[in-house]
């Protein structure tokens, strides 16, 4: 008798991993919400950058919290075009859609590892095509 609870223990505790890893993508959604593809782009009738995130992801282009106590405005994300500071979200407008290759957002950590401190918006990163 005691084995039978044990066993449907361990059972249960095999299982949980693949449940966590299946549980983060969108169904149906071909990509992840941090990445918009080139197919993404094709899709939309929007005009420029900044359009485009309205459409797709308008969470990046929101502020992610106040980034001191001396300055409560919150931190908005910082723009790159091929691995180029161009400033912030506003300059998105500078850029056509048909001329993306595809965008991704790099949240604060992620950002201040790959770019230095001054990113606790966060990075919007856009590719262009060549």
């Amino acid at each position: 008798m005691r084995r039978a609870p044990l066993f449907l223990v361990l059972g249960l505790l095999a299982s949980l991993p693949l449940q966590a890893c299946s549980g983060g993508a969108r169904a149906g959604s071909g990509s992840s919400s941090g990445e918009i593809t080139l197919d993404e782009i094709e899709a939309t009738t929007a005009r420029d950058a900044y359009e485009l995130l309205e459409r797709l992801r308008p969470q990046w282009l929101r502020g992610r919290g106040s980034t001191s106590f001396r300055d409560p405005r919150p931190a908005l994300p910082v723009v790159y075009v091929d691995g180029i500071r161009t400033g912030g979200t506003e300059t998105l407008r500078r850029i056509d859609t048909g001329g993306i290759l595809s965008m991704d957002y790099l949240g604060a950590a992620d950002a201040t590892t790959r770019f230095g401190t001054g990113h606790a918006g966060g990075v919007i990163l856009v590719r262009l095509r060549r």
